[in-house]
């Protein structure tokens, strides 16, 4: 069997993850890169082969959710099928892995998010999948942070497996730094009640790291629950009596997110009735880069918390990040200034 930096040789890692690039970046470990996601956007990363494409290509968010869905439950039907190219190509990642790009790279690493572990799909399958296409089995690092202990846990994992001595954790004490900065700068100002809207349709509040993130800011997060993201109703919106709406829509750009969000927000008025339709009214309502605010587990974190600090605070502490991480909802300046709690 392969061992990675067998007799001195310089680690060939592969990322199947934006955040794992992200990690590798602020460990000072890109050089040992090889490849990269699809979404990976570091432009002096570019020159990389990107190894992965769109599991699902364009559609609205409702078919989106429904087959993310469909094609997690498929992965134990394929795993029951022994170590086949399709269990690596549709689950290695969340994304379509090129297999053929994978075996010409030979990684002594891979970092990624393997898809649909459980009582019926471990991550041996995935190993012995891995053997059978690479001829021996690389090191495999699953990035599954629930929570901002696991995003400082996965950090390390990556910094062991990429023999890094140290810097995991002095990397790790300079992010923790940062955001206790930024949450130093909403200390002491007002508490507003915020949903952070993760997926438009259906509804889901985000959960994990996101309402850690809010509390940090000095907020508090009225729907979403660090345990998992749920869905909520019009209704339960409405009676969370939001101050700020967050529209955190993972993995669309903010332009792209303005117009989704404008989307929902008509369509939650026209269907919750006047009590839902008030309380967007009230409410300050806010739209965020899903590319990488909240969605990136790693150091885009720190600029996740300063985002919240700057929309939530903009009196105490300006960072810089509107118009380009965050902006008012297109259409509401004039409400959100109304509303924004003092």
């Amino acid at each position: 069997m392969k061992k990675g930096n067998a007799g001195g040789k310089q680690l060939r890692v592969l990322s199947l993850l934006p955040g794992a690039t992200d990690i590798c970046r602020a460990l000072d470990a890109a050089k040992l890169l090889v490849g990269r996601t699809h979404e990976c956007d570091w432009p002096e990363l570019q020159s990389l082969p990107a190894c992965t494409s769109n599991k699902l290509g364009d559609m609205p968010p409702a078919e989106v959710d429904q087959a993310m869905g469909a094609c997690s439950s498929a992965m134990p039907t394929l795993a029951w099928a022994g170590a086949t190219p399709a269990l690596l190509e549709m689950g290695l990642s969340p994304y379509r892995t090129d297999l053929d790009l994978v075996a010409r790279l030979k990684p002594d690493v891979i970092l990624t998010q393997m898809q649909g572990l459980g009582p019926e799909l471990s991550p041996d399958h995935y190993l012995a999948a891995l053997e059978a296409l690479l001829g021996y089995r690389p090191a495999v690092v699953q990035l599954d942070a629930l929570e901002l202990e696991g995003v400082w846990r996965d950090m390390r994992h990556v910094a062991e497996a990429l023999r890094l001595g140290s810097k995991g954790a002095d990397t790790i004490k300079g992010l923790q730094g940062r955001l206790a900065a930024a949450a130093a700068a909403a200390r002491g100002r007002q508490h507003p009640r915020v949903i952070v809207v993760q997926w438009s349709d259906p509804l889901f509040a985000a959960g994990g790291w996101v309402p850690q993130l809010v509390e940090m800011a000095g907020a508090r997060d009225v729907l979403g629950k660090v345990e998992e993201a749920v869905t909520f109703t019009p209704q339960q919106l409405a009676d969370a009596k939001p101050d700020v709406v967050a529209f955190a829509l993972c993995g669309f750009s903010l332009a792209d997110s303005q117009q989704l969000a404008q989307q929902a927000v008509q369509q939650l008025a026209a269907a919750g009735g006047g009590a839902v339709a008030a309380a967007l009214e009230h409410a300050r309502v806010i739209v965020t880069d899903g590319l990488h605010v909240f969605s990136r587990p790693g150091p885009w974190l720190v600029q996740s918390l300063e985002v919240l600090v700057e929309a939530l605070h903009g009196e105490a502490q300006g960072y810089g990040h509107e118009g380009r991480l965050w902006a008012p909802l297109q259409g509401r300046a004039s409400a959100d200034a109304a509303t924004q709690p003092a």
